[in-house]
């Protein structure tokens, strides 16, 4: 679909786009719905990587160079969101699993919660300054107008020099892993 940074085609059913008159079978839908033009394997590959192991440095070199304490390593994610009608803003939304805080100074990596990715696809895709050359695979359930499909990308690690977050709503409470014993009380003197 895009070569070289360039738009080459779009995903496509059997619904017609102006100038593209072929189906590339990309039609998908949800069992009782009707089918659109949706993802199914993302596959991103760059044309110029590092090395993994020096990632990590031209990382801790951008933080520096930026005048920044501290730059943010998102480990893990468990999806995400975006919008992209016409209607309204375009618009993504990455929740991630596991954030941690590396420091230009040396310090211990720190662990961090409630941040989310936020931000405009075109504008955080010209951001990337550097690409790993391991890629990852992620696997998820894609909503849309078609219903839910299952849908997979896999992708070098990429060296963002800026990026937007945004501190998640619920902040960073934690949930209980296991329920409170039988008959246990709360921090008020009352039964849980």
């Amino acid at each position: 679909m895009v070569k070289d940074g360039i738009l080459k085609n779009f995903l496509m059913g059997r619904l017609p786009v102006k100038n593209f008159s072929n189906s590339n079978g990309h039609g998908r839908a949800q069992q009782g719905l009707m089918p659109v033009g949706r993802q199914g394997n993302l596959i991103v590959t760059s044309s110029k990587t590092i090395p993994d192991a020096q990632l990590r440095s031209r990382f801790i070199e951008e933080i520096k160079k930026q005048g920044k304490p501290y730059g943010l390593y998102f480990e893990d994610i468990q999806g995400g969101f975006t919008l992209t009608t016409r209607e309204l803003p375009q618009a993504f939304q990455v929740l991630p699993v596991m954030v941690w805080r590396v420091y230009a100074d040396g310090r211990p990596d720190e662990l961090v919660r409630g941040v989310d990715i936020v931000g405009t696809p075109l504008t955080v895709l010209t951001q990337i300054a550097a690409t790993g050359d391991t890629t990852s695979v992620f696997n998820g359930i894609c909503g849309a107008e078609s219903g839910s499909v299952p849908v997979s990308a896999a992708a070098p690690a990429m060296l963002f020099s800026d990026m937007e977050v945004q501190k998640r709503k619920y902040g960073d409470a934690r949930p209980p892993i296991l329920p409170p014993p039988p008959g246990a009380t709360d921090e008020k003197g009352g039964n849980q």
